[in-house]
Parts: C-alpha cells; structure tokens; sequence
C-alpha cells in the first residue's frame, strides 16, 4: 500500500469515517501551511495519492468543514499561485473553485443549526438593532457573516421567527441602506423572502 497512489474514492474504502475525517485534515493542514514551493504534486506524492486524489481530498476537508476557514483561504492562494507560475494571469478557475466550496461548506453549516437555535439568533439580531451582523456573528461563533444572513433568511423563509421579528429584521437590515438603488435591490430581496414564507406556510397548512 505504501507505493500506491490512491484516489479518494480508494481513500473512502480503505478508511473508517474518523480516520477519513483525521487525514483530510491534518493533509489539507500541511499543505495550507507548506512553503509556496512545495506544490500539489508534492503533497499528493508524499501522502500516496493520486493528484486529482488529493484534490478531492482537500476539497472534502473544506466543505465539510474540517479544517479552519483561514486554512481554506490559504489552500486557494497557494493553488492560485501554482497556476499563476504555469501563466501570469492564470487564477480565475482556482477562484471559482473555492468559491463554489465554499457555497457548499456554508450549505452544510447552516443545515446543522437546529430551528432553536436560528429562532434564538434571529431574535437577538432584531432586538438589538444598534448591533452590526458582526457582533452576532462573533457572538454566537458564526463562521462568516455571510452564514449569519443566512440564518436570518432560513428563520424567515422558513417561518421560524414571527412576522413581529421578521419585519424587525427586514427594518434594521433597510435602515442602514443610503443609496437609492440598492435600497431597491434590498426591498425586492426581502419581498421574495416574504412570498417565500407565505408560499411554504400555505403548503404546511395544507
């Protein structure tokens, strides 16, 4: 086994879940924090893996948020790098790719929140307008602020929150919005929002 170059899907056989889990992780680790130099094919080679392998790999460790979302920031501006010394303005598809993991991560994260939980987020954030979307997001160890939207769009959406809370949150998000056309954008974001919940409470009900 130790001259074998594996995929990940050999990976997934040959590996209970906890031991899959254990080396994503400390792999993806490695190479985040590795010398720009030491490149993919490197890793790939020091672990037994095939290139696309290890790839599937990190990929894994990212959007089942194993490793740290400073870990993924730094696996991409290595891969970024690595394309960049193949061609200058090389870059873009190593950037779209994390961008769709990291759509992928943030999906899982916001399922494993139970209706409680979002109930509770949901309602301190529009109690307490005078607080940024940050300080909840600090508050309550969110990933990103990107996830705490999130949350408040399923707590609405999802009828998680009442329409007393909902529109408290739609007031506080508006309030701070100067430009005209935005503003705008803002208010057909939050209007689909409302279809939406109606739309899903029509069908519980029947």
């Amino acid at each position: 086994m130790a001259g074998e170059f594996r995929t990940f899907k050999q990976l997934q056989n040959e590996k209970t879940f906890e031991e899959l889990n254990f080396f994503a992780k400390a792999v993806t680790e490695a190479y985040a924090t590795s010398d720009m130099a030491y490149s993919q094919t490197n890793t790939a080679k020091d672990n037994h893996l095939t290139k696309k392998g290890l790839r599937d790999l990190m990929d894994y460790a990212i959007t089942m948020s194993l490793v740290s979302r400073e870990t993924c920031e730094q696996v991409l501006q290595k891969a970024i790098e690595n394309q960049r010394q193949k061609a200058q303005e090389a870059g873009s598809t190593s950037i779209r790719h994390h961008k769709e993991l990291m759509k992928k991560r943030e999906e899982l994260l916001l399922c494993a929140y139970t209706r409680t939980e979002i109930e509770k987020i949901a309602k301190d954030i529009a109690e307490n307008p005078s607080y940024s979307i940050h300080h909840f997001t600090l508050k309550n160890n969110i990933e990103s602020d990107r996830l705490t939207k999130s949350i408040l769009k399923r707590a609405i959406v999802e009828n998680i929150v009442s329409d007393e809370v909902m529109e408290k949150i739609i007031e506080r998000s508006l309030k701070g919005i100067e430009i005209r056309r935005v503003k705008h954008k803002a208010k057909q974001y939050f209007a689909a929002l409302k279809k939406q919940r109606e739309e899903n409470k029509k069908s519980k009900a029947n």
